[in-house]
Parts: C-alpha cells; structure tokens; sequence
C-alpha cells in the first residue's frame, strides 16, 4: 500500500500497520474503509505537527520516543471505528461482559452510538493482541472525550470530526484552526458537536457537560490566533 509507506514508521512498524490493513480492507463496508484511511490521513497531518517536530534530531530519544507516540496513533486511527462492524446488540453483550474494567453506568450501555467506542476497546484488545492502554483508552472514548485528553486523545478525538470526508458548514474553519492550536480545536469541535447533537434532537451524553466545562475551563480564553 503506497499510503503506508508515506507514513514515518520503521519497517516493522509498516508490517505491523499493513497487517491491520489488510485485515480492516476485508471487513470493513467501504464507507467505513474510506473514513477509517482518511482519519488516518488527518491524524497523521496533526501528528506531524504537534508530535514530531520539524526541527527535532532524527536520532535523538526523544525524537524515538515521539515516533513511538506517532506510531500508536496509526494504530488508533485504523482500529478506532472497529467496533462499528458489529451490531448493537453484540456490543452491548461484550460491554456488559467487561463492565467493571468499562467502569461504566447504565447510561453508557442504553445509547448505541457510544457502544461501537466502549465495546470496541475490548474487541481490539482480544482480536488484535493489543494491550497497550492508550490505544485502548483513545478507541474508548474517541466519541465521548474525556476530561484533561491527552494529546493523543485530542489528535484522534479531531481527526475523527474533519477528516476529509466531512462535509458540514465549519469544517473547513476547523482545519484551519486545527493547525494552528489543537487545544482551541478541541474547544471548537467540542462546541460544534454538541450543537449538532441538540439541533439533531438526540440525546445527548450527560458526562459531556462536565467533559465541556472541563475544556472550558482549560480553555475558554484562548481565541483563533492565540498560543499556549
């Protein structure tokens, strides 16, 4: 896959990506195939960014260790939407098989557009010998977010809300913004996806609004050319 060698990952972690691949490509309906590979492209553009940065020694450790965290993020980006193969009432079965390590209410297992996330992190887990706890984490909650994300969190929760598929009034205000302070983004993103909530009238999660505050108050005062 030419795609994967435009990733920068040593050859083994192309092999592993690759596999990951091929096994999604084969399961995957291709809608979901199409916004899985362009989440993986955005998530990339960001990570690039603010992972590794232009001016970082190649051979430094802290260089390694920042290509460590992109290389997780590939991962993420290609798994997050996994659970989304399987239907409600499966995950829902799966969910409630791991409700004490979920450490979930009876709110997470009634709303089946959070299930696909919960679910799904266990499902990597078992299916693809995963075991590391932020690729699991970020699988988790990549619908939800939750409070004080990681920069990995923040990267795969906004690469899933305006990769290149996305076709709404102010995404492309968002991309712009994404590049130039991921943490006002989030804010943005935030806000635009609870709007579409309400306007949609669905339900809307009732740990967002704390989740919201939170982000708020990290940052409420930042604006669209502010730094932090």
């Amino acid at each position: 896959m030419d795609f994967i060698n435009k990733l920068i990952l040593n050859e083994n972690q192309k092999e592993c990506i690759l596999n990951i691949n091929k096994k999604i490509s084969n399961v995957y309906p291709p809608d979901l195939y199409k916004h899985t590979i362009s989440t993986l492209f955005y998530t990339q553009k960001l990570a690039e960014k603010y992972i590794l940065k232009d001016d970082e020694n190649k051979e430094s450790e802290d260089f390694k260790k920042n290509q460590e965290v992109y290389y997780k993020l590939c991962k993420i980006a290609l798994l997050h939407d996994y659970g989304r193969i399987f239907d409600a009432e499966e995950l829902k079965k799966i969910a409630l098989k791991n409700k004490d390590e979920i450490n979930a209410n009876q709110e997470d297992f009634e709303i089946d557009c959070l299930l696909h996330g919960f679910a799904g992190a266990f499902i990597v887990r078992d299916e693809f010998n995963l075991s590391d706890e932020e690729i699991l984490n970020s699988i988790k909650y990549h619908t939800t977010g939750y409070c004080n994300m990681s920069m990995t969190d923040k990267i795969i929760y906004i690469s899933d809300k305006l990769e290149d598929g996305r076709n709404y009034k102010e995404v492309f205000y968002l991309r712009k913004l994404a590049l130039k302070n991921i943490n006002f983004c989030l804010l943005e993103v935030y806000k635009n996806n609870i709007i579409y909530i309400i306007n949609k009238n669905k339900n809307i999660y009732s740990n967002t609004f704390k989740i919201w505050n939170n982000i708020l108050k990290l940052y409420g005062g930042l604006t669209d050319g502010s730094r932090r």
